[in-house]
């Protein structure tokens, strides 16, 4: 006599080729699912801040103040400018728990090819150099609207202080072997603001920013700059 309880137990080899093929899909199909599911909770992991901002509907504008600004000399010396020279020049690194005060002159190799990229950036606006700033940035940088406006005309020297360089370097993403993108909060004020670099800030405001850092093999480019809500 057969036992009532036995259960019909699955074969693989029993199912039909149409069953079989059906099953596969379904597979396949679960396994994409949970594959996208994983992927936006990796991305919301990494990027949160980012994602939570850019897409909240939220608007951010880099468009000109209505205020008068200092006056435009394009012949002045910043390095003579007595005021200036007495603010804290230096970047304020930061990368988790460690903080280091860097000058924009000295060697910052030694807390990573980020510091230094930062080092190059400042250096290049406090020195008014207009015909280099785009070398910065991805070539798609400027189709991006939400992204601070490139300069299209001539700056003056900036005279940039109390610089910060936040690196997160746990919301870094890994775009392939051979590209990743990398996450930096940056604040600065620029005294006696001219308009001429940044014409969306008042003298001395600090406006915290998002900086999105390309990197691919040795490079590195600025694909994203937006106002932080941090």
């Amino acid at each position: 006599m057969k036992n009532k309880n036995n259960k019909k137990r699955f074969s693989w080899k029993a199912c039909s080729p149409a069953k079989k093929l059906l099953l596969l899909l379904c597979a396949v199909f679960l396994v994409l699912i949970v594959w996208i599911a994983g992927t936006v909770a990796y991305e919301i992991a990494v990027n949160g801040e980012y994602y939570a901002y850019r897409y909240s509907g939220t608007e951010q504008s880099f468009a000109p103040l209505d205020i008068t600004f200092a006056p435009q000399d394009f012949e002045e010396n910043i390095f003579e400018n007595s005021g200036y020279m007495a603010k804290d020049r230096d970047i304020c690194y930061i990368s988790g728990s460690q903080s280091n005060e860097v000058a924009l002159d000295e060697d910052g190799s030694f807390y990573g090819a980020g510091l230094v990229f930062f080092q190059n950036y400042f250096n290049c606006l406090v020195n008014g150099d207009h015909t280099h700033y785009a070398d910065f940035f991805t070539e798609d940088y400027a189709s991006d609207s939400a992204n601070l406006p490139l300069p299209t005309s001539p700056f003056t020297m900036q005279k940039i202080y109390n610089i910060s360089v936040d690196f997160r370097s746990s919301d870094t993403v890994i775009v392939s072997e051979n590209e990743k993108k990398q996450y930096y909060v940056v604040k600065y004020a620029i005294y006696q603001n001219n308009g001429s670099f940044r014409s969306d800030i008042e003298p001395d405001t600090v406006v915290p920013l998002l900086f999105e850092v390309t990197v691919t093999g040795e490079e590195m480019h600025i694909s994203k700059i937006i106002k932080y809500i941090g």
